[in-house]
């Protein structure tokens, strides 16, 4: 009788499925994971955790995507990957398409030049459907971390999923052959299989996120093992909630009830307590995961106090419906509004960007999403949509090459005319000499920022990677410079720190060329030059034993060659400000530099080293930077900062400072970027950083004489 029962409740479930096609539950996890990822979007502040709304939509993909899969395979024994592909790219590439052209070419009209270039690339790795693997490598390469954020860059997501359709029916088909050759059971060999791979997705996703934490929130096998956590629902949980009823038949319902609390619980929990800090996914990311498992497994049904009765209303309903088309609108519409509105985004412009979104995600969704997915190629076969998936990839990629070539045509134009401002008197930093007469320094720049020609991170034709590099894993960290011209070294010099030492190097080449130096260069973004370990980086956490193992090695073998080599002079600097260090005292930063710096420098300076210290230039605190000029062209005064915010104590600097050593200086040209009053983002038509964090290249070697002169100070 029981298992008369049993089959019943399964054929009865299954037919309701059917029937219910779109689960209202469903729906409102759909809508209530666009709701969090957008609200994290516009006030992340406010909703530090939102972007495990992700985490959500990939737990329902997995269980739609593999309960339609076994629904074929269990209709007529078999998998049609043809169509499944195909029916995909209907569902999904027309909108997808729609949003990233336009983006684009709302970029091309809106934003200044030297953002096309990320915006083209991003594009192209969008439409390819690999813009996770873009993101990951451009996490793990420093010099792209204050890149500006690209209109497509949500894509990410996306591509993630599209891996997984390409792979998991392949996975799921692989494993009914073997049931069937094995004579097992197909849904249990699946459970098998799935559980498995899912548990070993999910080892690696721990692994990689304290290992290796940037690139481990973008990679594919990081995220596969939460497609398995809904892939599992669509296996086994029909047949749990069978034998629930059977087993529990008056209170199945209630403990239905209390998963889907419990489920959205532990979502809402995971939005409002984890935040940036959050190491993530990791073992974290199963708090969002099991809370959206709970809500699917414990079906659409529930008692009267049961949430499923409350996100069955209409408006929560309509937020699932366009939610594909609202995660697409949104982030390009906040990338692209403070261009329009002129400022940075104030709470209005905020809630109209809401609007906006959520206005065109209907609109598209009535007239390109469903259509798309119904109507288009309707009697095609899937060859043919596979051409016009490559077509019209083809066509955005060719667009985002028309995005690369206006770049790089506006880029030389901008920088000839850079050439051309070079020799006069109130160019860059000499406009603050009073005895040039410039009477307005903090005018409008006279060029636009140059892109990548800004960076500080390039090279020179006198330098070229050492046959002796410093060595940690894969990394080669050091490059020889022969500023010469063939005559003998006035001396031999080493610069060395992280990104805000690569920083000088304009200014520090030029010095090299005139006193005739040899040079060696050993630079590792993120990583302080001391011997204690780095915890954090601009207020991230910095924990991962990787990490932080590559900048205490790397620090370690840069100071052994120095002892080593006995240069004449180091140039040292370091974001101190930004880098927080931990040697076990618990004591303020400023007493840790100190005795670490102090430790290190005494190291060198009893080899018989020199040592100068460039203090880092003010903060930009995301205000004197180049999005600030961007809106305020003729007024860039608006984006200065006061000075007492923006100049903040270097633990670098005053540690060198308060050793009190001849053979110790540091070299500060804080007067070069602020007055007594406010530090400033454009001086003598020059933008003076290039992104939030570094000063443009240009504006530092227009700072040559004066730091010609204070060098030659120093070393008296």
């Amino acid at each position: 009788m029981t298992g008369h029962v049993v089959m019943r409740s399964r054929a009865e479930l299954r037919r309701t499925e059917a029937v219910n096609a779109t689960r209202k539950d469903i729906q409102a996890l759909r809508a209530l994971a666009v709701g969090l990822v957008v609200l994290n979007h516009l006030w992340p502040a406010r909703l530090s955790g939102g972007y495990v709304g992700v985490d959500v939509f990939f737990v329902i993909s997995g269980y739609l995507i593999s309960k339609h899969l076994l629904g074929e395979l269990e209709r007529s024994n078999r998998i049609n990957l043809a169509q499944f592909y195909a029916r995909r790219i209907k569902r999904l590439l027309p909108a997808a398409t729609l949003v990233a052209s336009v983006s684009l070419l709302a970029a091309w009209a809106m934003l200044p030049f030297s953002r096309w270039l990320a915006i083209a690339q991003d594009t192209i790795g969008a439409v390819l459907y690999v813009e996770n693997w873009v993101l990951a490598a451009k996490s793990v390469d420093y010099s792209a971390h204050s890149e500006a954020a690209s209109t497509v860059q949500h894509y990410w997501s996306l591509s993630v999923e599209e891996q997984f359709y390409l792979v998991w029916p392949l996975l799921i088909l692989g494993l009914s052959v073997a049931a069937i050759r094995l004579r097992l059971r197909r849904r249990a060999l699946l459970a098998l299989g799935v559980t498995l791979v899912s548990a070993a997705a999910l080892a690696f996703c721990i692994w990689v996120t304290y290992t290796n934490r940037s690139p481990a929130y973008f990679v594919t096998p990081a995220r596969a093992w939460e497609f398995g956590a809904g892939a599992l629902i669509a296996i086994g949980g029909p047949h749990a909630m069978a034998a629930l009823r059977v087993r529990l038949p008056s209170h199945h319902v209630a403990l239905s009830g209390s998963a889907q609390w419990l489920g959205y619980g532990l979502i809402a929990y995971s939005a409002f307590c984890f935040n940036e800090q959050t190491f993530f996914p990791g073992f974290v990311a199963v708090v969002p995961v099991a809370g959206t498992v709970l809500v699917i497994a414990s079906g659409p049904t529930g008692p009267l106090w049961s949430p499923n009765r409350i996100v069955a209303a209409r408006p929560v309903q309509f937020l699932g419906d366009v939610s594909y088309s609202l995660y697409l609108w949104h982030w390009p519409l906040i990338v692209l509004a403070p261009a329009l509105v002129g400022h940075s985004l104030l709470t209005q412009d905020k809630l109209a960007i809401l609007v906006g979104a959520i206005a065109l995600s209907y609109v598209s969704k009535k007239l390109v999403e469903d259509p798309g997915r119904t109507r288009l190629l309707r009697e095609a076969n899937p060859v043919r949509v596979f051409a016009a998936m490559a077509v019209t990839a083809g066509l955005v990629c060719a667009l985002s090459g028309g995005l690369l070539l206006s770049f790089g045509k506006a880029q030389a134009a901008e920088a000839a005319k850079l050439e051309s401002l070079i020799g006069e008197p109130c160019h860059g930093a000499r406009s603050l000499d009073q005895r040039n007469g410039c009477s307005d320094p903090f005018g409008p720049a006279k060029v636009a920022n140059v892109g990548p020609n800004e960076a500080p991170w390039f090279s020179a034709p006198e330098c070229h990677p050492s046959a002796d590099p410093v060595v940690y894993e894969d990394l080669q960290v050091l490059v020889e410079c022969d500023f010469t011209g063939g005559a003998q070294p006035e001396a031999n010099v080493w610069l060395i720190g992280d990104s805000h030492a690569e920083q000088w190097k304009a200014g520090l080449y030029e010095l090299a060329r005139l006193h005739k130096w040899k040079l060696k260069e050993s630079l590792l973004g993120g990583c302080p030059f001391v011997d204690v370990k780095r915890v954090a980086v601009a207020g991230a956490p910095a924990t991962d034993p990787h990490g932080q193992q590559r900048c205490l090695g790397w620090s370690a073998q840069v100071s052994d060659r120095i002892v080593k080599e006995k240069p004449d002079m180091v140039f040292a600097s370091s974001f101190g400000a930004g880098e927080t260090i931990h040697d076990g005292t618990g004591r303020p930063q400023i007493d840790q530099y100190k005795d670490a710096v102090t430790k290190r420098f005494g190291d060198w300076t009893a080899a018989g080293s020199r040592i100068f210290v460039f203090r880092d230039p003010p903060l930009t605190l995301h205000h004197t930077s180049p999005d600030c000029v961007a809106l305020n062209p003729q007024q860039p005064v608006n984006c200065a900062n006061a000075r007492e915010e923006a100049l903040v104590q270097d633990p670098v600097a005053e540690a060198a400072k308060g050793m009190g050593k001849p053979n110790v200086k540091v070299l500060d040209l804080s007067d070069q970027f602020c007055d007594g009053q406010r530090c400033y983002a454009v001086i003598g038509g020059l933008q003076v950083y290039f992104d939030n964090d570094h000063a443009a290249r240009s504006y530092i070697r227009s700072l040559v004489p004066v730091l010609s002169q204070r060098f030659n100070e120093a070393r008296q």
